[in-house]
């Protein structure tokens, strides 16, 4: 196989960051040619590599605010496969959700999640890559794995990339490959030092099952998450409704836990030692329709690609490529999103990639996008104690361990709270606006003075609230 031409870009990966990135680089290239190791199936299926989407994920406002704007008419596609999305079938969704935090300390958001969709990675991902495919310009080829970099005599520019089945020349290189990306190793071979890195060592462990519920069962919410931590470790369980109905129920643990079982009656049993009941209930009140699954991520990673010293003209890293927070906080499709966006901004503020040092100003854009998703990440991680290498000022990081304590107690019982962390975790605004003397006033009133409105069942069981 072989491609000729000129002003193509390469995008390696058909994942929501491969996907996302090829259609905002559709419109500043002739041809946009995405390769991918994995057989890509017509529908909404699991992939080989791609184990993780057997596991709860969720899209925060600030992605869907990008897909939705890439992709005019998701939320329709989306509703008419059976998703639960924002002015659908259930318009009062995001008043269903609530979102539980560490031991019985429960914030209240009623806007969480309504900015994103009730469905599955795999639909939400089938729907994007059927919009992708339909591209004039947008070719995406599966089953070709990429093996290492083309360059120029001089290796001082990425002319394109080795495949199994041959080579591709781009006049840009975008990688998307996900936590494996062999970037680093690829950019070693060709001379250049790999960038620096940032790892945090959480082994996070998941187990995950897809559940029908009983025709009794009628949550009034949209998404549980609910869990409990101790020093070194934490463990809990979030609970989505997704498409047609169903539940994709998540267990998972950080640091020096227990591994979360992998049988249902255990699961149940794992479930009930959660301060969470709301979590136990939806395992125990619902059926499940499949084996339960099981992941582990040991380490996050961040690239640092605008720091290395030299760096090759034409290439380009994004997505889990460039930084791979910890997944348990689901953050993940967002940042690719947000990411993929940077980077158009930088190739339309530039008129494309060929001006000098474009690459450097790409991967700090990405970086800048990526920043606080992984800074909010890493704050939470140091709280169970996870070993770190290559990471700036942690106590930055962590944003103050008692403030950040005081803050989720504040927010359970403030709705002006609630709702600047709630800006915060959709990545709509930075962490460092929830120090803003406003909130921060809030945040340190006495508890007893709060007036939290009118509280829903399930959040005034969980308070323990008659």
């Amino acid at each position: 196989m072989s491609y000729a031409g000129q002003d193509r870009a390469v995008v390696l990966g058909a994942g929501m960051a491969g996907l996302v990135a090829a259609r905002v680089l559709s419109e500043h290239y002739d041809e946009v040619v995405v390769v991918e190791r994995d057989e890509l199936a017509d529908g909404p299926v699991h992939r080989r590599f791609v184990p993780q989407s057997h596991h709860a994920h969720g899209l925060l406002g600030s992605g869907r605010r990008v897909l939705v704007g890439l992709f005019p008419g998701l939320s329709a596609e989306l509703a008419a496969a059976g998703a639960l999305t924002p002015g659908s079938d259930d318009p009062t969704m995001g008043d269903r959700s609530i979102f539980l935090v560490r031991g019985r300390s429960t914030i209240r958001i009623p806007a969480w999640w309504s900015g994103g969709f009730g469905a599955s990675r795999i639909l939400l991902e089938h729907a994007i890559r059927t919009r992708v495919r339909a591209l004039p310009n947008v070719v995406v080829r599966d089953r070709i794995p990429a093996v290492g970099l083309l360059t120029d005599r001089t290796r001082r520019r990425v002319t394109g990339i080795r495949t199994a089945d041959g080579d591709l020349d781009a006049d840009l290189v975008v990688d998307t490959s996900g936590r494996g990306s062999r970037l680093p190793e690829w950019l070693e071979q060709i001379g250049y030092r790999p960038p620096p890195v940032s790892i945090v060592h959480s082994d996070v462990r998941y187990a995950s099952v897809i559940t029908e519920p009983d025709p009794s069962f009628d949550p009034e919410w949209l998404v549980i998450l609910g869990g409990q931590a101790d020093a070194g470790s934490s463990v809990g369980g979030v609970v989505l409704r997704v498409e047609h109905g169903k539940l994709h129920i998540s267990f998972g643990s950080i640091g020096r836990s227990a591994p979360v079982p992998t049988e249902t009656a255990e699961l149940r049993d794992f479930a009930d030692r959660l301060a969470a009941p709301v979590v136990a209930e939806a395992l125990r009140r619902s059926t499940p329709v499949g084996p339960i699954r099981t992941f582990r991520v040991r380490d996050n990673t961040r690239h640092h690609y605008g720091r290395m010293r030299e760096m090759p003209v034409g290439v380009v890293a994004l997505g889990d490529a460039a930084s791979a927070a910890n997944p348990i906080y689901g953050q993940g499709m967002s940042v690719a999103a947000l990411s993929a966006t940077a980077l158009g901004r930088v190739l339309t503020a530039e008129g494309g990639a060929s001006r000098p040092g474009f690459e450097r100003r790409a991967a700090r854009a990405v970086a800048a996008t990526s920043a606080e998703a992984w800074r909010l990440a890493v704050g939470e991680d140091l709280r169970y104690g996870c070993r770190t290498e290559g990471i700036r000022s942690p106590w930055t990081a962590r944003f103050g361990a008692g403030y950040r304590d005081r803050l989720e107690r504040a927010a359970a019982l403030d709705p002006e709270v609630a709702a600047a962390f709630n800006e915060v975790l959709n990545l709509h605004r930075p962490l460092s606006s929830l120090g803003a003397p406003r909130i921060a006033r809030r945040v340190l009133r006495p508890l007893r003075d709060r007036d939290p409105g009118p509280l829903s069942a399930t959040v005034a069981a969980v308070l323990g609230v008659a």
